[in-house]
């Protein structure tokens, strides 16, 4: 396994983010994310971020 800089690859952005929409479309590639309704919920959300209460992505839906 290696790492790598996404921003050396600056130039294949347009390339990637097609490639990856179209796989999400298949089901290829999964994604999880926690949302929280309300932004009267916002400082419990940011606080969850330093706990780990969310998975993947954590959204606060307004």
């Amino acid at each position: 396994m290696q790492g790598f800089i996404v921003g050396n690859f600056k130039d294949h952005f347009r390339e990637g983010i097609e490639q990856l929409s179209q796989w999400v479309k298949e089901g290829k590639l999964k994604y999880k994310e926690t949302i929280i309704e309300g932004f009267d919920q916002l400082p419990e959300a940011f606080l969850g971020l330093f706990s780990g209460k969310n998975i993947g992505k954590m959204v606060v839906k307004v």
